[in-house]
């Protein structure tokens, strides 16, 4: 009582389009066995077929999974992107509010505060401006928050600090570096992490 694999295929055929009975009678006659033994086969194949899940299933239902991981990376490095461009927005935007509202004076590099950055190839001798700077009567002295491995000004320099006029204490160089290097920096991280989230995210959800 042998199916070949043709005739196997066959009633799978019959079973899985709904004609139960039909692969009843198509055992009986290729096996000539009774209706009782067909039925049982019968209902035998069928629970196989039910229960089985060939090798294309499990690929189909690994796949979506994959997509899925891939789209969460790629919707996470755009997050991560969307927050740095919203921080950088933010900065332009204090920026900007400060300096309609500050006093401009003059202030002098007094000296430069170092300290060492180690990294993969090393280390790296940093160094921050200290500035000296007079608002109504008072001598104030500003710890640059910025950092570079030169010295930007000479010690001795004027430079145009712009004062807070409630807080003499808040002060914001105007340079370059002092205003716009961290908004410029993280604006270029945004738009990269952005960018390369956006790819992933279609690139993975495209995938077939």
């Amino acid at each position: 009582m042998t199916l070949s694999q043709e005739q196997r295929q066959h009633a799978i055929e019959l079973i899985e389009s709904g004609e139960k009975l039909e692969a009843v009678r198509y055992f009986q006659q290729v096996l000539t066995i009774d209706a009782e033994h067909a039925l049982t086969l019968t209902e035998k194949l069928e629970y196989e077929i039910e229960h089985s899940q060939p090798v294309e299933d499990l690929k189909k239902q690994f796949q979506p999974n994959r997509i899925h991981v891939g789209k969460l990376v790629g919707a996470i490095f755009m997050s991560i992107g969307i927050v740095l461009v919203s921080i950088t927005a933010y900065l332009i935007y204090a920026n900007q509010k400060f300096e309609i509202r500050a006093q401009p004076v003059k202030g002098k590099v007094i000296d430069y505060r170092s300290h060492i950055s180690s990294h993969d190839n090393g280390s790296t001798m940093l160094y921050s401006p200290v500035f000296s700077y007079e608002f109504n009567g008072k001598t104030f002295t500003y710890f640059s928050t910025t950092s570079s491995s030169d010295k930007n000004y000479a010690v001795g320099e004027v430079i145009e600090i712009l004062v807070d006029p409630d807080d003499p204490e808040n002060v914001l160089v105007n340079s370059f570096m002092e205003k716009w290097f961290l908004s410029v920096l993280l604006g270029c991280m945004g738009t990269v992490f952005t960018g390369m989230g956006y790819v992933a995210y279609r690139a993975m959800g495209n995938r077939k």
